[in-house]
């Protein structure tokens, strides 16, 4: 009984691969005229021998549902349409645009309604196969380019931040030295100067300016990733730290009108230089108070310092308007800022610090809160 439906089966499935055979050209000739094609496609020669050999894996399918023709072929196909630049939507119309033309013509073939059906089925069946394949195998090419250009990207960022780096420290210890000697002759401009409201008012602007391009050369020094021969590295109290950077900020934050909440566990000690994290405390606290002052209603800056078994954490939110979600992920990388003037060093600065002190600094931004969490390997202080 077995045996009789199988060979019933074959002979179905061979008057559909005679069928097919016999309107091999036909079939070839229908599609090529209604496929999306580009006489300007590179492979457009191959073309047509692809439209032949799916025929011919479709017979092999319909005779014996073996598919390593159906694979090698959507390999090739696959391959080729990446390399044409081809658009994936017209590249699925083709392959349906075939399934279409075979199927119609099956069906409005002299064959039996029985073999009719069962060849359309098993045609289908083949095409959702190709289909897959070529898909996948189109998708896999697509993620291989996208995944190379990535890499080809981040590696061309890399370099251009090193070079970046080595100019910054180049430059930066270029103006430090005149700086230095700017600010000896300005002291003693200073004390040899009749003190004249309007002469103290003057070197006091000038005083301020230079005190400004310092920081400048600071940020670009932390930035080339190099310890600055002014470090000394010690230990310190990272709580008391905290607290005083709060206080300093104190008349920003009432002038402001920010309420500020802070809960800093006492005893906590870190080793490092405390004004490099002083400038990172500082930055962080001073974004907050300008993010803060653009919006209207309740204006709220939370401190909090914890300690854990061998790290602690220092966390600095406000519930001012979160991070845009594509500046996030990169909120780090030097020059990329939310302020419409600003540098975009700043906080790439606070992690080249905190990277230096073996700690990490992250960042998470809702609609409820943006908030800086900073941990630091703590110090045991020796009784």
């Amino acid at each position: 009984m077995n045996g009789h439906k199988e060979q019933e089966q074959i002979l179905n499935s061979e008057s559909i691969i005679v069928f097919l055979n016999e309107n091999h050209e036909q079939v070839v000739n229908k599609w090529l005229s209604s496929a999306l094609l580009s006489p300007h496609d590179p492979f457009y020669k191959e073309i047509e021998q692809n439209g032949r050999s799916t025929l011919l894996a479709l017979q092999r399918y319909l005779r014996s549902t073996e598919m390593t023709m159906m694979d090698q072929l959507t390999k090739k196909i696959a391959q080729e349409r990446i390399e044409a630049e081809a658009n994936i939507g017209d590249f699925v119309y083709n392959i349906n645009t075939g399934r279409k033309i075979v199927t119609e013509l099956v069906f409005c073939s002299l064959l039996t309604e029985n073999e009719k059906g069962k060849g359309i089925m098993a045609i289908n069946d083949f095409f959702d196969q190709l289909l897959y394949l070529a898909v996948k195998e189109f998708s896999r090419l697509k993620d291989e380019i996208i995944k190379s250009k990535n890499q080809f990207i981040q590696e061309m960022h890399h370099d251009r931040l090193t070079m970046l780096g080595q100019i910054a420290a180049s430059f930066a210890h270029e103006f430090r030295n005149p700086l230095t000697s700017i600010k000896g002759f300005m002291y003693l401009l200073q004390k040899e100067t009749p003190h004249q409201e309007k002469t103290k008012h003057y070197f006091d602007i000038i005083q301020n300016e230079m005190e400004s391009l310092e920081d400048k050369v600071t940020q670009f020094l932390y930035l080339s990733k190099m310890k600055n021969l002014e470090d000394r590295i010690k230990p310190f109290h990272l709580s008391q730290t905290v607290h005083d950077m709060v206080d300093f900020m104190y008349p920003r934050f009432t002038e402001s009108n920010i309420v500020h909440n802070i809960m800093i566990t006492p005893g906590i000690w870190v080793e490092g230089e405390p004004s490099q994290i002083k400038q990172v405390l500082l930055n962080i606290l001073n974004n907050a108070v300008e993010e803060l002052c653009q919006m209207e209603g309740e204006r709220r800056i939370d401190v909090h310092v914890t300690k854990g078994k061998e790290q602690c954490e220092v966390r600095i939110s406000n519930n001012g308007e979160p991070i845009p979600a594509y500046l996030l992920e990169n909120i780090f990388e030097p020059f990329v800022t939310t302020k419409s003037l600003g540098t975009g060093l700043g906080l790439s600065v606070c992690k080249q610090i905190v990277e230096k002190h073996s700690g990490t600094i992250t960042v998470q931004s809702h609609s409820q809160e943006t908030a800086f969490y900073i941990k630091l390997p703590l110090y045991e202080k020796k009784v």
